[in-house]
């Protein structure tokens, strides 16, 4: 509800100023240049005034925008006052440009700036003070345009025809507000959005008011009624500043072709080095020189800008494999021992099972298994079996001779080793060699296999693969089983020849 009253007193004020305008240059129609000046000054002043309100009470990444904007405002403001110097005290004719037309064509060249800045996220600071050169450059070429000399230079200006200037000026209108439609249709959401929603109904209401007074009246002579027409776009820009807007669902507006979005959002940065070098080619054929520095600055700018881009995507692919690289290994890795989890003892198992097979090589499968440790976890409580299972995986690990050999967490207090092309002899020696690291950290456990730590291991060997790895598993689980029966801190060791002899009986 205060919304709404708020836009109907800011609609009121706008409307009662363009009638105060249009009633001023009918009532002193006589002095209708003087009388029309204060208006046109006012209002493109009072929406600059907005905007860098605006650009000043933003604390997000849509502040540059506003700057950028503010500051093509205050050049077009500044050419308003210009102009007002040249016909009031001056005299002028309006045959041909003067400063305040260069004045008026330069405000675009920052406005243009804002519309082509990549967002805070795809920002690249070299690349945006490249296009700040650039903005200069065509600043210096917008001159030479309009008055076909040099800056400073000592020969005198010989300003273009307004009719050229008028073509230029509805040209530069229309490339401006078609920009800001595609960056309005690119960006989803927040208010980087509604910086180009208020640019976007700015520009085209400017581009269809001036090119409706460029034709009219600025071939004529004197000022007319038709003043109020320049009124009319900054009255709407400072309404639309200063009203609240709240922010819409982003669910919603990421749902918007964000393929196509997202090309408009990293083709636009070029939108200025386009304007540069169209602007060097319509110079070629009176400034040579000056018309191929614009255009190899354009090229330069375009390189340059084509390798940073292709870097960084490059530079963030190679970032994106490498989180993919760390996440699949956090996805295949346990994480309290920081061994292989079940889901990688199982890939693996299959793997070497294969190429055991293929290579017609042994294969050994451990199954390990920590004695008591229910014991140690309700003596010691749960942080010091955590730290159990730890040292123990450590110890496990350091036992396995080769980088092939894989030792995985089974689950709970239980650990598998695979362990390639090994043979029973190999697969005993490995056992024995983790029993005796583990006795040698002594890790209290006072049970009935002593005061320390101690683990049951059961071995499995297949010398010619002909069962699965499920029965692999189920003959080093066997195996386990018996070396717990027996009394534990033992290795028992099942053989595959002796599983297909015992279902043979």
């Amino acid at each position: 509800m205060r919304q709404s009253t708020k836009l109907k007193h800011l609609a009121l004020f706008a409307v009662s100023f363009v009638i105060l305008h249009l009633i001023r240059m009918l009532a002193f129609s006589a002095q209708a240049t003087a009388v029309s000046y204060p208006f046109l000054l006012l209002a493109p002043s009072i929406a600059l005034a907005c905007s860098c309100w605006r650009a000043f009470t933003e604390r997000d990444e849509s502040r540059s925008h506003w700057v950028l904007f503010s500051a093509g405002l205050f050049l077009w403001t500044f050419g308003m006052f210009l102009s007002a110097w040249e016909d009031i005290f001056q005299h002028a004719p309006l045959s041909a440009a003067w400063f305040s037309d260069f004045s008026f064509f330069i405000y675009g060249v920052p406005v243009l700036l804002a519309i082509s800045l990549a967002s805070t996220k795809q920002r690249i600071p070299f690349l945006v003070w490249m296009d700040a050169a650039q903005a200069l450059l065509a600043g210096f070429l917008a001159y030479v345009s309009i008055f076909s000399v040099m800056p400073f230079s000592d020969a005198p200006p010989a300003p273009a025809e307004v009719s050229t200037l008028v073509l230029t000026y509805n040209v530069e209108n229309v490339v401006l507000a078609i920009a800001a439609s595609l960056r309005l249709f690119a960006e989803p959401r927040g208010p980087q959005r509604r910086f180009y929603a208020i640019l976007f109904c700015f520009l085209w209401i400017y581009a269809v008011t001036a090119w409706v007074y460029n034709s009219w009246v600025a071939v004529s002579s004197g000022a007319s009624s038709m003043d109020v027409l320049v009124d009319l776009p900054f009255l709407v820009l400072a309404v639309a500043i200063v009203m609240p807007h709240p922010q819409r669902d982003a669910a919603k507006a990421v749902s918007r072709q964000p393929t196509l979005s997202l090309l408009i959002e990293n083709v636009s940065p070029m939108f200025y080095t386009l304007a540069l070098l169209a602007l060097s080619i319509s110079l070629t054929g009176r400034h040579f020189y000056v018309a191929i520095v614009g255009i190899l600055t354009a090229l330069i700018a375009y390189v340059t800008r084509s390798i940073l881009l292709q870097l960084r995507y490059v530079l963030a692919q190679r970032q994106l494999d490498e989180a993919g690289d760390r996440l699949q290994q956090m996805a295949l890795t346990d994480a309290l021992t920081h061994t292989a989890n079940r889901r990688r003892f199982d890939e693996t198992l299959v793997l070497e099972w294969n190429r055991a097979i293929h290579n017609r090589h042994p294969l050994a499968l451990l199954l390990i298994d920590i004695d008591y440790f229910k014991i140690l976890n309700d003596r010691y409580g749960h942080p010091a079996g955590d730290r159990c299972l730890i040292s123990v995986a450590r110890v496990l690990q350091s036992a396995l001779p080769r980088s092939g050999d894989l030792l995985a967490r089974y689950g709970g207090e239980e650990f598998a080793a695979i362990l390639p092309s090994t043979d029973e002899t190999g697969a005993r020696v490995v056992a024995v060699a983790m029993q005796e690291a583990l006795r040698l950290l002594e890790i209290p456990n006072d049970t009935a296999t002593g005061p320390f730590v101690t683990i049951s291991v059961g071995i499995a060997v297949s010398d010619t693969p002909r069962v699965s790895t499920a029965g692999i598993i189920e003959l080093a689980d066997q195996a386990l089983y018996r070396a717990k029966q027996h009394g534990r801190n033992r290795i028992e060791l099942t053989a595959e020849r002796d599983f297909l002899c015992n279902g043979a009986r």
